[in-house]
């Protein structure tokens, strides 16, 4: 079941992001990132869920690397559809990114850009 509590955006009680559209945006580690597939995930429901409520950007904070990489989320249709944890989930490889960056320290990287600056 997907929820909104405030701008935290919950799948099974999972959190899956701050979602302030157009972006939805996460902090993820090693175990969110699909070695197989050298990228990241969304789950399908959370994808549709999204999308109606006019998210156009995945903003991933990736913290080994301490990388921002931000994606198009209509790329993910496009890119691996595996069933995972019960879910499907679309993957996409991390070079496909529209914008990537480290940073010392992370903050939703929309709200420091004026919108010109925007990918």
């Amino acid at each position: 079941m997907i929820d909104l509590r405030g701008s935290w955006l919950f799948n099974n009680d999972k959190n899956s992001g701050y979602l302030s559209a157009p972006y939805l945006v996460l902090e993820r580690d090693e175990k969110h990132y699909f070695r197989k597939y050298r990228g990241f995930a969304i789950s399908k429901d959370i994808y549709d869920y999204v999308q109606d409520r006019g998210v156009r950007y995945y903003e991933i904070h990736y913290v080994p690397e301490m990388k921002v990489m931000v994606f198009n989320l209509q790329d993910f249709r496009a890119g691996y559809k595996v069933m995972f944890s019960g879910e499907i989930q679309y993957i996409l490889p991390g070079n496909r990114a529209i914008h990537e960056f480290v940073v010392e320290r992370f903050i939703p990287q929309h709200m420091a850009h004026t919108k010109e600056e925007q990918p």
